[in-house]
């Protein structure tokens, strides 16, 4: 996939919202870049490399049912992208990015920081910030402008 191979050198640029956002991502973003740079899996668990888009997506599925249900009662978006589901799915790196649209295109949830981790960009203009349902949309017409969805 043309949209997501582009991605990669992504890792460079440490662009961030927020200082407690930069406190978070910046070692999470240096983990993913090192980890391309010698050709390796950035996930913890398993090279997501060698698994079959079958296997991505159970993986990915699996890790997702696991953060929802975990973080369902919090209100800490901190405390909800540092659950380690979460960030293994950040780990999974631009191969995460498929089944993270389809879920923002199902049921609009707090993806963005793990996007904007993966891909080192943000969509989403200021005046959209906290409408959950508006950065699902800006995020998902970046992802078709980009080729990585349809």
């Amino acid at each position: 996939m043309t949209g997501v191979a582009a991605l990669q050198d992504r890792f460079s640029q440490d662009a961030y919202v927020s200082q407690e956002s930069e406190q978070v991502g910046r070692p999470i973003r240096r983990l993913l870049r090192i980890g391309w740079e010698m050709g390796r899996s950035t996930s913890i668990t398993e090279s997501e490399a060698s698994l079959s888009s079958d296997a991505l997506a159970q993986r990915f599925q699996h890790l997702a049912k696991i953060w929802r249900e975990e973080c369902a009662h919090l209100s800490s978006i901190r405390e909800m992208v540092l659950h380690s589901a979460y960030q293994q799915i950040v780990g999974m790196g631009p191969s995460a990015l498929p089944f993270i649209f389809a879920e923002l295109e199902r049921k609009p949830d707090h993806w963005f920081w793990a996007l904007r981790a993966i891909t080192g960009e943000d969509p989403v203009p200021s005046e959209h910030r906290g409408n959950v349902a508006q950065m699902a949309r800006d995020w998902l017409q970046w992802a078709s402008k980009r080729g990585i969805r349809p």
